[in-house]
């Protein structure tokens, strides 16, 4: 079992991580920070204080990137900046690449997979020494650069959410409130390989499941969702209870009977009446105008059972009752003749049944569907065949009772309630950005125990905070500041945002000589 007994198993590759590490930075989740370290000298005489103090500024120069270790470990690599301010107002600047252990972690109240930062260990450090500072200077730098990037990462950011919403807590056709919303516990985060993470996922109470056992499914693509059989059961448990959708309804319906076909019987109906009313004596010629039926039902249905089957197939299974009444009603005109001569010609309207049963149970017999997701990516289930007996005791033309049959039939199936398994996978929109997220649904797959869903995802939007705006127009390949009064300009066909100016830079784009002017090159 690839869910290894938990309701919800939720698989992210390294490639989506990377993804939003890269959105992350680009809408502002690693902002700068500031700090002051003073030089552990003491004595220093009050007129010296000044110079005791070093000011820091820390920031990213791009955005970080994550890696899983061979021993499945989750690290990020950083490159960062740090701006020093020394000795009363001399300004200088340090980069440096780090490697920063952090812990995955899957958020239950946002329904997020986000890193928690652990330590920072620098790696390696790029120093933009314009002032031949000494050795000793470069060393205590080098220090007080550790602390800062320590303090930045791991007391002043830290923790940063990497993922869309993976799934929603609300079902469809719920009252509003909290207590008609999923409940999630247990949330065990896991790294599985050298490129995916897995966290397991609980629902309404349920304790069960082994981190040991998970297995990777995504097969490659951006994020592999899994529900449990038992999980659906229970969601749907819990939906069935609360939801407003209704259970039960009324539903009328009138036909008109073809003439040909029923013509036969209401010709032998009526000639028996008069030969029994006139002794055979009269000669009565009827002609049939119309014939018609008016019927309806009160509709109640149960909560049904549902087996998962491979193939995407499900088996379902339920009773319905029902109260059911038909009216047959005919329009005829005699012409009545007393020997040879016609006597009287009428039209007049008959109701020939009306018929009333309540309470009768219609069994749901190897009820057929497809698990799917619909268009708000809810896992539900679309009805391909139903067997269904209604025992109608009518004694009718068959005719009229096929049809009745067969109506009450289209209506049970036409408005039988939803059978939600779960609900919403992947939110169109991150939290609190203007960003959206597209879900492509590459794979759903259903056998005895669980429903597998793979998909990749795209982000758009980023271009709102993308400090940088390029020209690919081949005869321009301009890069500026998007508030460059020149980037402005750019048709909307040929921008493209940039949150790196490195990025930009790498791919060919020229500074503007304006916004830019130390990246133009003529």
């Amino acid at each position: 079992m690839t869910t290894a007994g938990y309701d919800v198993m939720v698989q992210v590759h390294e490639s989506l991580i990377n993804k939003f590490m890269k959105t992350a930075f680009c809408i502002g989740k690693f902002p700068t920070f500031s700090g002051n370290y003073e030089l552990p000298i003491e004595d220093v005489p009050e007129s010296l204080q000044e110079f005791m103090d070093i000011g820091y500024e820390v920031s990213l120069v791009k955005a970080p990137t994550i890696d899983f270790t061979a021993g499945l470990d989750m690290r990020m690599n950083v490159r960062g900046q740090v701006d020093f301010t020394v000795l009363g107002g001399i300004e200088f600047e340090l980069e440096a690449e780090l490697r920063v252990a952090v812990n995955p972690v899957f958020d239950q109240t946002t329904r997020m997979f986000k890193i928690e930062f652990v330590e920072a260990a620098i790696e390696d450090v790029e120093l933009n020494d314009t002032y031949n500072l000494p050795a000793d200077v470069l060393n205590k730098l080098n220090e007080i650069l550790g602390i800062a990037m320590e303090e930045y990462l791991t007391d002043d950011i830290t923790s940063i959410e990497l993922s869309p919403v993976l799934f929603a807590l609300d079902l469809p056709y719920m009252p509003p409130g909290d207590e008609n919303k999923l409940s999630i516990g247990l949330g065990n985060v896991k790294v599985l390989s050298p490129s995916v993470m897995a966290a397991s996922v609980n629902l309404l109470g349920y304790t069960g499941g082994n981190v040991n056992a998970i297995t990777d499914f995504t097969n490659g693509n951006h994020l592999g969702l899994g529900v449990n059989e038992n999980g659906m059961h229970r969601v749907y448990d819990f939906w069935w209870a609360r939801t407003t959708h209704p259970k039960s309804v009324t539903q009328t319906g009138s036909h008109e009977f073809d003439m040909p076909s029923i013509v036969d019987f209401m010709d032998e109906l009526v000639d028996w009446v008069v030969a029994i009313a006139t002794f055979g004596l009269v000669d009565v010629d009827i002609d049939i105008d119309r014939v018609w039926a008016d019927f309806g039902a009160n509709i109640s249905f149960s909560k049904f059972d549902f087996d998962l089957k491979p193939g995407n197939a499900i088996e379902l299974s339920g009773s319905i009752t029902a109260d059911v009444w038909l009216s047959v009603n005919v329009q005829i005109t005699t012409t009545t003749s007393v020997l040879f001569w016609d006597v009287d010609e009428d039209t007049s309207t008959y109701n020939i049944f009306d018929m009333h049963i309540n309470g009768i149970t219609i069994d749901l017999e190897n009820a057929e569907g497809i698990v799917s997701l619909n268009e708000n990516n809810e896992l539900t289930v679309d009805i391909t065949d139903v067997d269904i007996t209604i025992p109608l005791p009518w004694e009718l033309p068959e005719m009229i009772l096929d049809y009745v049959v067969d109506w009450l039939v289209d209506e049970i199936v036409d408005n039988m309630p939803p059978v939600v398994l779960f609900p919403a996978i992947i939110a169109q929109a991150i939290p609190d950005t203007s960003v959206t997220v597209e879900a492509t649904v590459e794979d759903l797959a259903i056998n005895e125990t669980e429903a597998l869903i793979t998909a990749n995802i795209e982000t758009s939007g980023i271009g709102s905070y993308a400090p940088y705006v390029a020209n690919k127009n081949p005869e321009s390949m301009e890069l500026h500041l998007k508030d460059c009064e020149w980037a402005h300009r750019i048709a909307y066909r040929n921008r493209l945002y940039y949150c790196e100016l490195e990025k930009a830079l790498a791919d060919g784009y020229d500074g503007c000589a304006y916004c830019l002017s130390e990246y133009n090159t003529g």
